[in-house]
């Protein structure tokens, strides 16, 4: 045989645990100490499998008579002819097989660019966090505030992405050896800045072409932009598998949205959070085109006959049922017909009779 093989033993997320290099064929795998292949694992056999070359020359991987077999995709065969890029499964065990001339994939971007580390975003994130507390203060300060009031909103903004980036820092550290502090502050204030611009011009883009969804709909961004920090949050910290991450954070993203609009349902009978533009600017920031007072007049009239028909609706619902009530306790009250002479009291049947006066009898 001309060609090393390499057996692969993968964790569930596809990372290599063991790598064995073999020059000999057949290779012999399973729990028995005489195999090529020794695995720890209590779903294999004794003697569960063998990798060899067929009548094709080829490299197939056979089964030799085990309980569990090998599957491949959830597919169980007898045998499989080896491709660098499957994973089979023995009992618990992946397994992966590949050749000294296997074509490995191109070299990946190192996204974690370790220039941008340790001090350098740890600034810029300090530096977004003074601009956007500052501004943010700036902008609700209706009283002219003194210098403290700046200074305490500075400090919890400070206070609250330290402690946040300190705890993805652990994270990152406990799982991966690296704390990575720097990048995980300059994503928390990032997503802070990027959230307190959203809540301000998100006011006034509404106000500006009379877009009520980003005022009465204003909880929703503010759910998928959190979804996006985490994301960072977690690449940062050593997620390895990114697709999926982003298919966890969708699924919650949207789960909470419905939820929200849910709870909203339920207590106003509306989806929305805001019933209406609560935010008002001055009519200069105003870029839509103004209604004139004959189309306004127009839908109040559509709105006036809205109401009136469901007005006449509920009436006409609540009419049977009074004319029921009434009906039923005026027969309560009224006697039945054909029973008029029944009320009348009867003289008693042995009542005795006046007799004669004496004029009466000689008239007689």
């Amino acid at each position: 045989m001309s060609h090393s093989i390499f057996v692969e033993q993968l964790t569930p997320d596809g990372e290599v645990l063991h790598r064995t290099k073999v020059t000999h064929l057949p290779i012999t795998i399973g729990r028995a100490y005489d195999n090529d292949i020794i695995l720890d694992d209590p779903h294999t056999a004794a003697h569960h499998a063998q990798i060899e070359l067929n009548q094709l020359d080829e490299l197939i991987i056979a089964d030799l008579g085990s309980h569990n077999g090998i599957t491949y995709a959830n597919t169980r065969e007898n045998f499989f002819v080896v491709d660098g890029d499957k994973i089979y499964r023995l009992g618990h065990t992946r397994l992966r097989i590949r050749t000294a001339d296997y074509q490995v994939a191109a070299e990946v971007t190192d996204l974690t660019n370790h220039r941008w580390e340790g001090l350098l975003p740890a600034l810029t994130g300090l530096a977004l966090l003074l601009v956007t507390g500052l501004v943010s203060t700036w902008l609700a300060d209706l009283n002219q505030g003194t210098l403290s009031k700046y200074l305490l909103e500075l400090v919890s903004v400070f206070g609250f992405a330290i402690g946040w980036s300190g705890i993805w820092a652990l994270f990152g550290k406990l799982f991966t050896g690296h704390a990575r502090f720097g990048r995980h502050l300059f994503i928390a204030s990032a997503g802070l800045a990027f959230l307190e611009l959203w809540e301000h011009l998100s006011g006034v883009v509404a106000y500006a072409f009379s877009l009520e969804a980003l005022q009465t709909f204003s909880v929703h961004p503010i759910i998928y932009i959190c979804a996006v920090v985490l994301y960072f949050h977690f690449l940062t910290a050593g997620n390895k598998n990114p697709h999926r991450l982003k298919i966890y954070l969708a699924t919650i993203a949207l789960l909470g949205s419905a939820i929200t609009m849910t709870k909203e349902y339920q207590a106003s009978n509306h989806l929305s959070d805001e019933l209406y533009m609560s935010r008002i600017y001055p009519p200069a920031v105003r870029i839509s085109l103004d209604h004139s007072l004959e189309e306004f007049m127009v839908d109040m009239q559509g709105l006036k006959e809205k109401v009136d028909d469901e007005r006449k609706d509920n009436t006409e619902k609540d009419k049977p049922e009074k004319d029921n009530s009434e009906k039923d306790s005026s027969e309560r009250d009224s006697p039945e017909e054909g029973n008029e002479d029944a009320t009348e009291p009867e003289a008693p049947a042995d009542t005795p009779v006046e007799p004669e006066k004496p004029d009466q009898q000689q008239q007689n």
